[in-house]
């Protein structure tokens, strides 16, 4: 009995020693990107003309893809994959890859995000460690789980979310018990390695006082499962532009020029820059109870932009997304507008992501506690509506009780 309490502490010990080297390096990467966008957000709102360049960023993330990184434009994606396939090894030019073409990206004001470049970066510098250690295919793909969560907990400064979110995102209706230590440890490591560089993040307004009812629930049940629709419609745009390049176009750093042309024209003639990039501004003045945010042209400039093949990942958008859409239903049903943004924010993100339990973390950690039922009936109505269709193609669904996989 001693001798397996023993073994078991050790184990424990290792991963936690493991897991918090994960945690620093995700943290320190996650800092200094943070640092990056804040810079080229600045740079694209007082050098108007960098708009101009869309085309040429997209030539030139498309042919940094195509020449130095052949498969790692799937992402977080690859990530996922290989925390179950284990058919290559993620190398370090995916941080370095990830890095510079989501400021090209920002800088020119493609709209696309920045968590799923905090897991590549993550996982860019942690799977060549597990290569060099010799670890086995479990161990390495706990390590991955890892460095999802020291990325995403990082970067948006949310430890436990960030912990939850990896464990859930793994596997579609799944959670990965034994990654648990690793994946919190982490998690909590790297967000406290970005509050220690004094990098800041942005910071909401906490939920507004509400009382809890029947009138009230049925709304928040409705925003949940427009989130549900609006997620999945997004995931169907997205793939159809990419596909439809995909055939059109045979030399792919074409694509993203195509799209950042594209994208030129649709922003300068409809006058949307403010929906350029990460948009958070937008999302704060639905948190105060603004209902003039289009959440259509946010969802659409992101789907070309991802879609054509600019890099950065999608949860900012999409949170901003569901922002928009949350206080437009809040008015429209009469409720408070600021709370159904707030709702609405992290549902569509937990909607896309195929995480309920991580979105319901998210939005408490974000704006407080008092509103987690609304989070949890809005979460899952979301989850629920999209039948499982999300951003990551390669996520796998859990088995049910027959034991088989889909």
């Amino acid at each position: 009995m001693t001798r397996a309490l023993l073994d078991r502490a050790a184990h424990v010990a290792r991963w936690v020693v493991l897991a918090s080297f994960v945690g620093a390096g995700a943290g320190l990467l996650s800092a200094a990107f943070i640092e990056a966008l804040d810079w080229t957000a600045r740079t694209r709102d007082g050098e108007r003309w960098l708009i101009w360049l869309l085309p040429v960023a997209g030539l030139i993330v498309g042919s940094a893809y195509h020449y130095l990184g052949r498969g790692l434009e799937r992402g977080t994606g690859l990530i996922i994959e290989q925390i179950h396939a284990h058919s290559r090894w993620i190398p370090v030019r995916m941080s370095v890859l990830i890095f510079v073409c989501s400021a090209i990206s920002h800088l020119c004001g493609a709209s696309v995000g920045r968590e799923g470049a905090a897991l590549q970066l993550a996982a860019g510098i942690t799977d060549p460690v597990s290569k060099r250690l010799g670890l086995d295919q479990r161990d390495r793909a706990v390590m991955l789980v890892a460095a999802i969560a020291g990325g995403f907990g990082s970067v948006v400064g949310v430890p436990v979310a960030g912990a939850v979110f990896a464990l859930e995102v793994q596997r579609t209706g799944r959670v990965d018990h034994e990654a648990i230590v690793p994946a919190f440890t982490a998690s909590i490591i790297g967000a406290a390695v970005v509050r220690a560089t004094g990098v800041s993040r942005a910071e909401y307004a906490s939920f507004p006082a509400f009382d809890w009812s029947p009138g009230i629930t049925w709304r928040i049940a409705v925003l949940g499962l427009a989130c549900g629709l609006v997620a999945a419609c997004y995931v169907s745009l997205t793939g159809f532009i990419r596909d439809t390049l995909s055939r059109a176009v045979r030399w792919m750093p074409a694509r993203p020029m195509i799209g950042g042309a594209l994208l030129l024209a649709i922003v300068l003639l409809g006058d949307w820059r403010d929906y350029q990039g990460l948009s958070l501004h937008l999302a704060s003045q639905a948190f105060d109870g603004s209902v003039a945010g289009q959440w259509p042209v946010k969802i659409l400039l992101t789907s070309l932009s991802i879609g054509a093949g600019f890099v950065g990942g999608e949860v900012i958008p999409l949170f901003v997304t569901g922002a928009l859409l949350g206080a437009s239903t809040g008015h429209f049903l009469d409720g408070d507008p600021a709370l159904f943004a707030m709702v609405g924010a992290v549902t569509m993100v937990s909607a896309a992501l195929n995480t309920p339990v991580a979105g319901i973390f998210l939005g408490i950690e974000l704006f407080g506690g008092p509103g987690v039922v609304l989070l949890a009936v809005a979460c899952v109505t979301g989850y629920v509506s999209t039948g499982q269709k999300g951003i990551y193609a390669s996520q796998p669904v859990a088995a049910h009780k027959s034991g088989r996989r889909d």
